[in-house]
């Protein structure tokens, strides 16, 4: 086992401090550079911890990532608040929660595990990004470069990666807010390289978990739904990447539909509800942070709420531009 970093390096002033050097320089072939980060991230053997902090909000994890017989393996320990443990392989994402004796099982949908930030197609990046490196920094004891992807219109955030100078791999990662003020932080404070790693690591460690409640995601789209909707202000390079109806006891009556769109770093939902005699805020506390900007309001006889990594003004774009045409019956 190679040592990346030598010990925990103190979060708050990775958080607060950095090299910040002025001006930039071309990526070179930044195609090749995306191509490089992506790989590291995915065909490396490599163990960690690492902290979120959005805002005030701060949670560390412990992630494992392993090739074993071929395949692409993760685990990920959440060791702060309520315990939560995501083991994902080739075919599907499992999302243990003890407390309720519960495990989400994804199929078809991928989220982003930090490293793994960027994905294919890679020049979806080039047509809205900038991208450049901008000087060296030093993070979890390794010199990494620092690499912008500045955002070509208003639409959405700025991105930094800070990258292994021997392996590529992201050691941090920040999103900007248009101040260039950091809205999320993700950064390695140890990490490992690893290339014998035990298939025993990658495994849950809720051996009782077989009668758990198991939650299927994302839950089917319904046959037929009686309304269509037009999202007019949807931002150049975003598209859809999940649709589901989503029925809960939080909020009591007809389902909701819920929209996903992303340009590859980037996402925000759209839920729709027919109104019911009561307001329509799903998951409004649990969802609002700093990192996400927030709209609510009406359409005809439907709540609209929209969230997500992007500009307040342009979820409010989103939700205002937005047309729902009932269908007749």
């Amino acid at each position: 086992m190679k040592v990346f970093g030598k010990g925990i390096i103190p979060v708050i002033g990775l958080l607060v401090s950095g090299v910040v050097q002025a001006g930039s320089e071309p990526a070179g072939d930044p195609l090749s550079l995306l191509s490089q980060l992506s790989h590291a991230a995915h065909d490396q053997s490599y163990s960690g911890t690492y902290v979120v902090q959005r805002g005030s909000e701060m949670e560390s994890s412990r992630i494992v990532h392993a090739h074993i017989h071929g395949e692409e393996l993760t685990r990920v320990e959440v060791l702060d608040g309520r315990p939560r443990e995501i083991i994902r392989d080739g075919k599907e994402t499992r999302c243990y929660y003890p407390v309720q004796h519960k495990i989400r099982i994804e199929k078809g949908y991928t989220r982003h595990l930090f490293p793994a930030l960027i994905e294919v197609p890679y020049e979806q990046y080039l047509r809205f990004y900038d991208i450049s490196r901008v000087g060296m920094n030093r993070v979890a004891g390794r010199e990494c470069q620092r690499i912008l992807l500045r955002a070509r219109d208003r639409q959405r955030f700025d991105h930094e990666f800070c990258a292994d100078v021997d392996t590529d791999l992201i050691l941090k990662a920040v999103t900007y807010d248009q101040h260039h003020d950091p809205l999320e932080t993700l950064l390695f404070t140890e990490v490992f390289e690893d290339d014998h790693a035990s298939p025993e690591l990658l495994k849950s460690t809720y051996p009782d978990s077989a009668q758990w409640k198991k939650v299927f995601f994302p839950p089917p789209v319904a046959d037929h739904l009686p309304y269509q909707w037009r999202i007019p202000a949807l931002p150049s390079g975003f598209s859809q990447i999940l649709q589901m109806s989503i029925q809960t006891s939080a909020v009591p009556g007809a389902p909701f539909e819920h929209l996903v769109f992303s340009d590859g770093l980037s996402s925000f939902s759209i839920f729709i509800r027919p109104l019911q005699g009561e307001d329509f805020h799903p998951f409004q506390a649990r969802l609002q942070s700093s990192a996400l900007s927030y709209y609510s309001g009406t359409v005809g006889q439907h709540r609209i709420v929209v969230v997500g990594e992007v500009p307040q003004e342009v979820v409010t774009a989103i939700g205002q531009s937005m047309t729902i045409t009932e269908e007749a019956h």
